[in-house]
């Protein structure tokens, strides 16, 4: 995983295998993309935007990147409530969005942006459960999850307390929502990860909503992993 400094967006970091190839790109939003920013996504590979927002969260986009939409929530992103909150909602109710976002990454024969507002919360769990299935380290996976945090504080700290302001919220409700907007802690992506374990783990999870075994074969072959399997990619990384 790299910082992908991008004209016109944040929080961008490449995805690469052991021989260094990008394979997958994540960022925040992407709309107002400069023409530079473009050319350094198209440098990294990209070819592919998949935004996982909400219709209601676009803006006129400024760049001529193909995307397609793959919404999650399915309604107004939450502005309240605790993140292990949000991620196990979006794992146990938007299952199949979820794995229909991740097979937008395996069917995709270049290499795809996948974004969300911040590029922190959808972007972390479609993009956690793709390298996960695709063979790659929890440890890796949690890292980079967790690199998020430091990026878009800074970035949104002012938007989210304007956000804020606006909600009768009391001081403890404040402070998980000021996290939910704000940070990446390593055990929010943990506990989902486990989540996923108790429903057999993160392939078995997202074929139950859709995933295919030719989505997950082509995600190890992705990943530079081309003489894995999906069982011993399961063996390796402790899934069940």
């Amino acid at each position: 995983m790299n910082e992908l400094p991008i004209e016109g967006s944040y929080n961008a970091r490449t995805i690469t295998r052991d021989d260094e190839r990008v394979w997958l790109v994540r960022s925040a939003a992407l709309d107002g993309l400069t023409p530079k920013g473009e050319q350094a996504l198209r440098e990294a590979g990209v070819d592919l935007i998949i935004d996982l927002r909400e219709t209601s969260e676009h803006t006129p986009h400024t760049h001529r990147l193909p995307i397609i939409e793959m919404p999650l929530y399915r309604e107004a992103p939450p502005t309240s409530g605790t993140l292990e909150g949000i991620y196990l909602g979006l794992l146990r109710d938007r299952g199949h969005e979820l794995a229909s976002a991740v097979a937008l990454i395996a069917n995709h024969p270049g290499v795809g942006v996948v974004h969300c507002t911040a590029g922190k919360d959808r972007t972390g769990l479609v993009v956690a459960l793709a390298r996960l299935v695709a063979g790659e380290s929890r440890e890796a996976v949690v890292a980079d999850y967790a690199l998020s945090g430091r990026v878009v504080r800074p970035a949104r700290a002012t938007i989210a307390e304007r956000q804020l302001a606006e909600l009768m919220l009391t001081d403890h409700e404040r402070a998980h929502a000021e996290r939910l907007h704000l940070d990446s802690p390593a055990e929010a992506l943990m506990q989902a990860i486990h989540y996923v374990d108790e429903h057999g783990g993160p392939a078995d999870y997202l074929v139950r909503h859709g995933l295919t075994e030719a989505h997950i074969e082509a995600l190890i072959a992705k990943a530079g992993l081309k003489n894995k399997t999906r069982a011993t990619v399961q063996a390796e990384t402790g899934q069940s």
